[in-house]
């Protein structure tokens, strides 16, 4: 049987294949070897997503998510080792049953040790099949709206340093489509980043081409430039 690792180097060695991403890992399930296949296949998008949802221990113990905070931090060390510059991207929760002041810090604490490149955060709300169904939803709405906008308010911060970092670089963009209204082709980078840049001339490229495009400016969501 092969591992995940071993089938993600098969497809990114089908001839023609110019990409491969793959969304989500559970930190569980996320082995050290996949590092090592995209640091070995270029096909291989330098991106991976990992869910932490909390950066308290505690509180990720009755979410009942298999792992701890230092546990998930040794996952994130591989990913900072790699060859490659490897984007890494999270799923947070703010205001879960019983999240204490502290353990909201602990969430702030891990943005800022591991300088994520986006994180898609969220209000606890209660979801069918899951443990926190049966807990009192201890938090206010209000608080949790609170805690959410300093969650992607210190996140805003770090993508601004991060995507800072591309200004001047020329990168391989995935065109996805036009934006009219800017004159501007619309696409991504192998790390996941929007990436919105002119071209040299009347006829835009189809979408699912690849063009080489110049960052001539940032920003905390998107990366601007011209084709090259």
């Amino acid at each position: 049987m092969w591992t995940f690792a071993e089938l993600l180097a098969a497809i990114g060695e089908i001839p023609g294949i110019r990409r491969v991403r793959f969304t989500t890992s559970h930190p569980r399930d996320f082995t050290r070897d996949i590092v090592d296949v995209i640091d070995a296949v270029p096909t291989l998008c330098d991106h991976v997503h990992l869910p932490v949802q909390s950066g308290s221990s505690r509180i990720l113990r009755m979410m009942a998510r298999e792992y701890t905070r230092e546990w998930y931090l040794e996952r994130v060390s591989w990913v900072k080792s790699a060859k490659r510059s490897i984007a890494l991207t999270t799923d947070i929760i703010v205001g879960f049953p019983g999240e204490t002041p502290e353990d909201f810090e602990q969430t702030i604490d891990l943005l800022n040790e591991v300088q994520y490149d986006a994180v898609f955060g969220f209000k606890y709300s209660p979801r069918p099949n899951t443990p926190a169904l049966v807990m009192i939803d201890s938090i206010q709405d209000v608080e949790k709206s609170a805690r959410l906008q300093v969650l992607l308010d210190r996140q805003r911060e770090i993508q601004r340093i991060n995507y800072d970092k591309h200004l001047g670089e020329v990168m391989e963009v995935m065109v996805e489509g036009t934006n009219p209204v800017r004159g501007q082709i619309t696409g991504r980078s192998s790390q996941n980043k929007p990436v919105n840049f002119t071209i040299g001339g009347p006829i835009a490229p189809a979408p699912g081409s690849y063009a080489q495009v110049r960052i001539t400016k940032t920003f905390p969501n998107s990366l601007v430039g011209e084709a090259v």
